[in-house]
Formats: structure tokens, C-alpha cells, sequence
């Protein structure tokens, strides 16, 4: 299973007047900005400005990013990329500079794999499109508290036991699972599947009559 997060962009100076109320803080939330913005293909270049990479922050880190002229945005990316590289979220190939070759490791995975879960969420449609979702799973017992933790995770999700190891969901969550997976580090052992027929139907169809 693979991960397919968001997009992202920085900040410089000390705090102002937003959701933040330490430079650690912000530090932080654009840590794991930057960590979205990679895991999607972004490149790090000096123009920073391009609207697309605002769009995945919050709006007190948008309006921040805005009131920065393009210097200080470069400034604060490369102090923040160093940090990335020297706490092992990062690597790249370059001497120095973060234009080029940048890739998440597997510390930087490990915490990707926490921002997705901890903003996880099923969007539901106004139509339900007459699909069923499965996960179905076979965690061996040495994982059993990874795989208590995912029983938890789909069952916060709306998920509907089928059977003891097969969980079923009216709509389309496919990237959700993959995020809880990596997160309980149980990917190896799902697998999610989508059919438009399923035995019992009509029972099913009470379970999730507030949704569909």
C-alpha cells in the first residue's frame, strides 16, 4: 500500500497573531507541510509563492506565507529543511542546498504516516454509487495488538464487522485505509477490495441507512 498525502509550504520571524502560540509550534505544522508537500512529488525551488503550495495549509499559515516577501520564505525553508535533514526526516543529494533530490526516510515516513492518521476521515457522497468497500485482513497473532488497533480504527471509520477479519463500508475510502495501515504498520497483511454485489444485501443496507 502507498501513501498519497497533500501539499504544503513555510513561514519566517517569530510568531503573530495566529493559531500558534510558540515558534516550536509552527515549526512543527510546517515540518509536516513540507513532509505532504514531498510525499506528492513537490519541488523545492526559490519561488515559493505559487498558490498551489499554499493550498494544503491552514488558513493563520497561509495568511502568514502571504505577508512574506520572497527572501525570507527562501531563509525560513532552507532553516527548516536543515532541521529536517539533521533529525533524519529528510535526505538529500545535493551539497547544501534543497533544490534538488529530496526524499522522505523512513523516520520521515513514520511521521507522515501519524499526520495522515491523525486527520483521518471517510467523505461521504450525497449518492451512494451501489458499491460495497472491504477490508479484509489476516494479522498474524504476534501483531495482535496492531491488529486490535485497526479493528478500532475502521470501526471509529463506520465500518461494519462482515466477519471476524473482513469489514465492509458503503463508499469510497481506498486512501483512508492505506493512511490507517501505515499508521498500525499492518499494510502487509490488508487487503481492500470494491464490488458491486455482496450476498445479504438488504441487511447491510439497514446498517448504513444513514449514509446512503
Amino acid at each position: 500500500m502507498h501513501q498519497n498525502p497533500a501539499y504544503a509550504v513555510f513561514c519566517y520571524n517569530s510568531c503573530v497573531s495566529n493559531n500558534y502560540t510558540t515558534p516550536r509550534e509552527r515549526t512543527s505544522a510546517l515540518i509536516d507541510a513540507l513532509l505532504r508537500f514531498v510525499a506528492v512529488g513537490g519541488t523545492i525551488t526559490a519561488s515559493l509563492a505559487l498558490p498551489g503550495l499554499i493550498i494544503g495549509l491552514d488558513k493563520p499559515l497561509q495568511k502568514f506565507i502571504k505577508s512574506l516577501d520572497s527572501r525570507d520564505r527562501q531563509r525560513e525553508i532552507n532553516r527548516v529543511l536543515r532541521y529536517m535533514k539533521q533529525k533524519d526526516l529528510i535526505r538529500h543529494s545535493g551539497a547544501g542546498r534543497f533544490e534538488h533530490g529530496i526524499t522522505i526516510s523512513k523516520r520521515g515516513r513514520d511521521r507522515l504516516a501519524k499526520i495522515n492518521f491523525k486527520n483521518l476521515k471517510i467523505n461521504q457522497p450525497k449518492k451512494w454509487d451501489e458499491k460495497w468497500r472491504l477490508v479484509v485482513f489476516d494479522i498474524p497473532e504476534s501483531e495482535k495488538f496492531a491488529r486490535d488497533s485497526l479493528t478500532l480504527t475502521l470501526h471509529r471509520l463506520g465500518f461494519q464487522p462482515l466477519q471476524r477479519s473482513v469489514w465492509i463500508f458503503p463508499h469510497p475510502c481506498h486512501e483512508e485505509i492505506e493512511a490507517a495501515c501505515l499508521y498500525h504498520k499492518v499494510d502487509k497483511y490488508v487487503t481492500y477490495l470494491e464490488t458491486s454485489y455482496i450476498d445479504k444485501e438488504k441487511k447491510l443496507k439497514s446498517k448504513f441507512s444513514k449514509i446512503i
